[in-house]
């Protein structure tokens, strides 16, 4: 759970950067961080956050 959602992080942090960088690059974690203490914590915490916007979007639709 921990690496999907890091991985998701990557994912939505390359699509809201236009697709500029490398997306191995944004997977990985090999780019500077700029507000957490690593890329990888940062990746997690937007994809934690985006997966709960997406559920919560599925929940709320669903019922």
């Amino acid at each position: 759970m921990y690496s999907a959602a890091i991985y998701l992080g990557g994912l939505v942090r390359w699509l809201l950067k236009g697709c500029k960088t490398s997306l191995k690059d944004e997977l990985s974690g090999r780019l500077n961080p700029t507000w957490g203490g690593s890329y990888d914590l940062e990746n997690y915490i937007i994809g934690l956050v985006f997966a709960i916007i997406v559920f919560g979007l599925i929940i709320w639709l669903a019922f």
